[in-house]
């Protein structure tokens, strides 16, 4: 019997995107759609660079999306994002985000999403696991969006369930849960909540030096409807959280402090992927 357009309508996504880095070259890299992967042309001075793309345009409630990106002992790669992810209206449904991120020993990570928009009625769901031996490194990047601001919309309904974990060798070293669901628009305008803030980010860095990124973030030029926060956590990671009104404001104070950050952490340009300002 063929299938419908109300049944198509309904059809939803599970797709998956794996990539491993070893011994100089690629070890594995498989997709299923939607999920695609870019290799651009690498910059000077930069290390082996992948871009991450959902070429379905978005997701939906429903979808089951992930991403697995393993980094062998000593490789380096510097991985983001096609476009900022978007997150439709649901009809009840959550859509599943899965990031799997493994950092071997002596090996480095840059993981630069291009962020995620949440539409008012979207339902996401996001886990993140992360895994980075002794002597590697790793940064995570990533903005969420509430609502399409420049066209009046916020996030007032359905929910958010943003997990991570961080392990060690194995170890779980950090949990973060954040969430909004219920009084939404009450969370948002909370100065115990997020104080107005329409977007928000925030830059995890695991590995030696790490901790010189506290003073770049705090060093940073106070500027009307922008917070930002930075703490060492035991051991060698940093987290760096950004509560902002607008989008741009998020993400160019991420932009900045990861640039100034990546110069001195690892040595590497000042300067984010140059997709970011595409």
């Amino acid at each position: 019997m063929p299938v419908t357009t109300r049944e198509q309508a309904l059809q939803r996504y599970a797709g998956a995107l794996e990539l491993a880095v070893g011994s100089g070259r690629l070890l594995r890299s498989h997709y299923t759609p939607p999920m695609r992967l870019f290799r651009p042309y690498v910059e000077g001075g930069e290390p082996r660079t992948v871009v991450v793309a959902n070429v379905a345009g978005g997701v939906v409630g429903g979808d089951r999306l992930s991403v697995s990106l393993d980094v062998g002992a000593d490789e380096a790669l510097l991985a983001t994002t096609q476009a900022a992810e978007k997150v439709y209206r649901s009809d009840g449904a959550e859509a599943v985000l899965s990031n799997a991120y493994r950092v071997g020993a002596g090996a480095v990570l840059e993981m630069l999403s291009s962020g995620t928009i949440l539409f008012d009625g979207s339902r996401l769901l996001r886990t993140t696991e992360i895994d980075v031996a002794a002597g590697g490194r790793f940064a995570y990047a990533e903005t969420v969006v509430l609502g399409r601001i420049a066209r009046g919309e916020v996030f007032s309904n359905g929910s958010l369930r943003d997990r991570i974990r961080l392990r060690r060798d194995g170890r779980l070293v950090w949990a973060d849960d954040f969430g909004l669901d219920g009084d939404i628009a009450g969370s948002m305008a909370a100065a115990a909540g997020l104080d107005g803030a329409k977007a928000l980010a925030m830059l995890l860095l695991v590995g030696d030096g790490a901790g010189q990124a506290v003073d770049i973030a705090r060093a940073q030029p106070p500027i009307d409807g922008l917070r930002i926060g930075a703490t060492a956590l035991a051991g060698d990671c940093v987290v760096v959280r950004v509560l902002a009104q607008q989008p741009a404001a998020a993400r160019a104070a991420l932009a900045a402090i990861w640039s100034a950050s990546r110069a001195v952490w690892l040595g590497r340009p000042a300067r984010m992927p140059v997709i970011w300002s595409v």
